[in-house]
């Protein structure tokens, strides 16, 4: 195994300073190549990203930089014309800053499903700061790599980072106080002795066009009503009038059951005609 450092002699403690990250660049590799060659050289994209490196906090802030197909990276404190003033190998940066935003990502998923009761959830970007030293602003890299990091979880529908916050929205499944909600529980069978007083009433299905006439389920014979009880079994996910009568829509059911009703009707109908008026 062959690790990268630089090593030597010196008395000063080999615990290194801390710095402070304000902006994430990736390079392409030839452009991250060029700087690692000439690291005190003048590089637009110094000149174009550059950050103040003194800001009266006691801290050094500096310039990160990555490759695009090397997982280490370059730490640059900014000079004023393009060029910087000093800069540092980081062996592995690239999973330094993946492992500090999976952290975050982690955080904001657990508060945020766990908490929401609509499926969005806010956090603001300078209590992360203070929770885990990252500062993610909008424009200076650390947010598109936070907004993909969150992206990537199965949680997570959709996410906005703004100037000073992040709203995620989440999949209801995964929200603990929206999948406690009961949804309605009202069936088919429960609903089809009220729908008599005469109006068009028909059901159709979440997932097909397919529509039953509720007048046809009237006239099922109870071995009929064994038959599909399947479709008689079928929850009710909404009603709604139309300019053609009242519309029930259906689920929990295959929506084949429909079809082959209506099939099924179609030929016992087409039985009776071929059969003619057997009154006496």
């Amino acid at each position: 195994m062959k690790i990268r450092a630089a090593m030597g002699r010196q008395c000063d403690p080999l615990r290194p300073t801390q710095y402070q990250v304000d902006k994430v660049v990736e390079l392409p590799n030839t452009v991250f190549d060029n700087f690692m060659i000439k690291p005190l050289g003048r590089h637009d994209f110094i000149a174009d990203n550059r950050i103040e490196p003194h800001q009266g906090d006691g801290f050094d802030h500096c310039l990160l930089v990555l490759s695009d197909g090397c997982a280490d990276g370059a730490l640059i404190q900014c000079g004023g014309d393009g060029r910087a003033m000093c800069a540092a190998y980081v062996a592995g940066a690239r999973d330094i800053v993946q492992a500090r935003l999976d952290r975050v990502a982690d955080f904001i998923v657990s508060q945020g499903t766990q908490r929401t009761a609509s499926g969005s959830w806010f956090v603001y970007c300078e209590e992360l700061d203070e929770k885990f030293a990252i500062a993610i602003q909008e424009g200076n890299g650390l947010d598109t790599m936070l907004k993909d990091t969150l992206e990537r979880r199965p949680e997570v529908a959709q996410v906005e980072i703004a100037l000073q916050h992040i709203e995620t929205e989440f999949h209801p499944e995964f929200c603990t106080q929206l999948r406690g909600r009961d949804e309605p529980n009202i069936r088919l069978r429960d609903i089809l002795p009220l729908l008599t007083d005469g109006g068009l009433t028909f059901f159709t299905h979440e997932e097909a066009d397919t529509s039953v006439l509720a007048e046809s389920l009237h006239r099922l014979t109870d071995s009929g009503r064994e038959d599909y009880a399947a479709l008689l079994n079928a929850r009710v996910a909404e009603i709604a009038p139309t300019l053609e009568g009242t519309e029930v829509v259906l689920t929990d059911v295959a929506p084949e059951k429909l079809a082959r009703f209506n099939l099924a009707l179609e030929a016992f109908e087409e039985a009776e005609r071929a059969m003619g008026d057997m009154t006496p």
